[in-house]
């Protein structure tokens, strides 16, 4: 880029029905930290015609779900076809609301998925993977905090997590175990039924021996292919910004280009082997500080949201270079 571009970034959806606003605000400060803070501003999606026209961004990025009815983009375009200025969406539900995307197709300049499975199937000539990612100032947390539970996962009760976690309690059994999240079955005796604010996440995976990483597999609008999730969610991310020792369930090899099994990660598929994994840990503090610190450094270095705006202005500045 001669200059760095001017970018709003505006949600998708309405902060009413939005219930990752706060996502905004790290991908805005990923702009920030990569363009300056006068070169980005954020808006929410009722604002964010009139935030255009007041901020003459170069690259307006929508960002979130466009599955609510009310998601209209069409002003938007306008806007940008008023101003030459780039269109981008970046999706964040892929692929559990991939048969919502059409919205967007007929709008965008670019499309960037949060799933690599689900890009292969968006009908678009400008499609990119980018997961999600940490945000430093939300999620760091200085290493080496006291361990307050031998196994932690916070997390909506979907069907696959509760099979999970019910095979699970007997090989845990005598560990101290905490699971929050809504609608935990009672028969879970380490289960809470309470919500834990994504504030206070940071600390629990930071005080935590090892924190449980499974997806979820939860279908709001996924019938057209029916795909499955190959894209490990933000909180993978989250968790090492925090330094915690992630204990993933396989379900795909795709981890593995995030980090690396063994020293930044730890990858297990039987409940016995989850239990091994944490009675080691537990039995050589050396080596759980060694992972922590590990994954900390990797998602430092890989994983923050300015680096996933680097790619996005990549993207953008290639666009224009076509366009001559």
């Amino acid at each position: 880029m001669s200059h760095p571009p001017k970018v709003l970034v505006a949600s998708a959806s309405p902060d009413r029905v939005n219930h990752n606003a706060v996502l905004r605000q790290y991908v805005a400060r990923g702009f920030m930290e990569l363009l300056g803070p006068s070169q980005v501003i954020e808006s929410s999606f009722d604002r964010s015609e009139a935030a255009a026209r007041e901020f003459s961004p170069d690259v307006v990025l929508v960002f979130g779900s466009c599955m609510p009815g009310v998601c209209d983009y069409t002003r938007l375009r306008r806007y940008c076809d008023q101003r030459g200025a780039a269109l981008f969406f970046w999706l964040h539900d892929d692929p559990y609301e991939f048969d919502f995307n059409y919205k967007i197709l007929p709008y965008a300049d670019a499309v960037f998925s949060n799933d690599r499975w689900a890009v292969s199937h968006i009908d678009h000539p400008h499609v990119l993977h980018l997961p999600l990612a940490a945000d430093r100032l939300a999620h760091f947390c200085p290493l080496g905090a006291q361990r307050a539970r031998d196994l932690f996962f916070c997390g909506a009760a979907f069907p696959n997590r509760v099979q999970l976690l019910r095979d699970l309690q007997t090989p845990l059994g005598g560990m101290h175990v905490e699971v929050f999240g809504p609608d935990w079955p009672a028969d879970l005796c380490f289960a809470q039924a309470g919500r834990l604010a994504n504030e206070a996440l940071p600390a629990y995976y930071a005080a935590s021996l090892v924190t449980l990483n499974v997806g979820r597999r939860f279908n709001l609008a996924n019938a057209k292919y029916q795909l499955d999730a190959s894209t490990p969610g933000p909180r993978t991310f989250e968790a090492a910004m925090a330094g915690a020792v992630q204990c993933l369930f396989v379900e795909g090899a795709e981890i593995e280009d995030y980090f690396v099994p063994g020293q930044e990660i730890l990858l297990f598929d039987t409940p016995d082997e989850l239990r091994l994994l944490i009675e080691e840990l537990r039995d050589v503090p050396a080596r759980r500080e060694s992972i922590s610190a590990a994954a900390q450094a990797r998602a430092m270095r890989d994983h923050t949201y300015a680096s996933r705006a680097r790619t996005i202005c990549a993207l953008y500045t290639a666009l224009l270079e076509q366009a001559g």
